[in-house]
């Protein structure tokens, strides 16, 4: 691939102010107190905004249907989850006991062979609870399990670094995408047709595994937008042209600048990889091999090499 390196180092860019407040702490404690509920044990019989552990299979004529069964299921009563008519029938039983649930299925139901058909459900409840908003005192910053976490005021640090580093992450990306641009129209490079066909490949198969994670099919995807595949391919091959361009640009000061990553740093990748995803090592190296890892770890020492070499301006506080 040809190319003609512009200027990478002594370069200048104005991001926006970014900075976290009080308020964003708060509200990040405010976010754990409410996603950790305290639980309290009820005695008595099942109402109405209780929660009901239960073991439940559901019978068609005498026969247990597919997909109707499951074990100390949580469900909280009231909630609408369950077929219509489900929970009220739960209502008034009493811990240990076996209860019969009759109804029908709505004439809607998304399994045809269940739509509008008389069931009934064989039900035991195993416990009854209600949650609350957590407290904040150092019983529960501990119970959260973060790292030197035992306090309300370790808590606080803690959160207080979090957000000081998602500072700075986003302060390098803001200002990288800006340096990057220079680069990039200071630089010459003749790019694939081959290599951008490849990264726009790479684009779809990334959307679509974040289309399957939402329950949506890449189809579904073109057939509520309008586009064809065609279309989207399109319609994403500026970004990937800018991307082979880019890394065309990064691998030549790589060249010209000597990186190199040593087995320490791979290694330290590996871990950190491991970390994030909680799986072993191992099992990230057959999933990300080197010969994969190594010129992103290249790529980002590159990457580093041209913002420590910038002036970042921010701008100022509007306060």
């Amino acid at each position: 691939m040809d190319i003609v390196l512009g200027n990478y180092k002594g370069l200048k860019a104005n991001i926006p102010y970014i900075a976290y407040t009080e308020e964003d702490v708060n509200s990040q404690i405010a976010t754990l107190l409410s996603g950790n509920p305290v639980r309290e044990q009820k005695t008595g019989p099942l109402a109405m905004g209780d929660t009901a552990v239960i073991d439940y299979e559901g019978f068609k004529d005498g026969v247990a249907f597919e997909g109707g069964k499951a074990e100390k299921y949580p469900l909280g009563i009231g909630s609408g989850s369950f077929i219509p008519g489900f929970e009220e029938q739960l209502v008034g039983m009493e811990i240990g006991e076996d209860r019969d649930i009759n109804l029908s299925f709505p004439e809607q139901y998304h399994a045809p062979e269940l739509a509008g058909k008389a069931v009934v459900f064989k039900v035991k409840l195993h416990e009854i609870y209600n949650e609350k908003e957590a407290e904040l005192n150092d019983e529960f910053a501990a119970s959260l399990n973060f790292p030197e976490v035992q306090s309300v005021e370790d808590l606080k640090k803690y959160i207080n670094e979090y957000l000081e580093y998602q500072v700075e992450a986003r302060k390098a990306d803001a200002a990288r995408e800006k340096l990057y641009d220079q680069i990039l129209e200071s630089s010459s490079c003749l790019v694939s047709p081959q290599a951008v066909e490849t990264a726009v490949n790479m684009q779809l198969q990334q959307m679509a595994a974040s289309f399957a994670q939402q329950g949506v099919a890449m189809e579904q995807y073109l057939q509520m937008t309008g586009k064809t595949m065609d279309s989207l391919k399109d319609e994403l091959k500026p970004v990937a042209q800018k991307q082979v361009k880019l890394e065309a640009v990064l691998d030549e000061i790589i060249r010209v600048e000597n990186i190199t990553v040593s087995d320490e740093e791979m290694d330290e990748q590996y871990e950190l990889i491991s970390q994030k995803y909680g799986q072993p090592v191992d099992v990230v190296k057959q999933v990300i091999p080197k010969a994969q890892l190594k010129p992103d770890l290249l790529r980002m020492k590159a990457s580093q090499l041209i913002i420590d070499a910038a002036e970042i301006i921010m701008e100022e506080s509007e306060k």
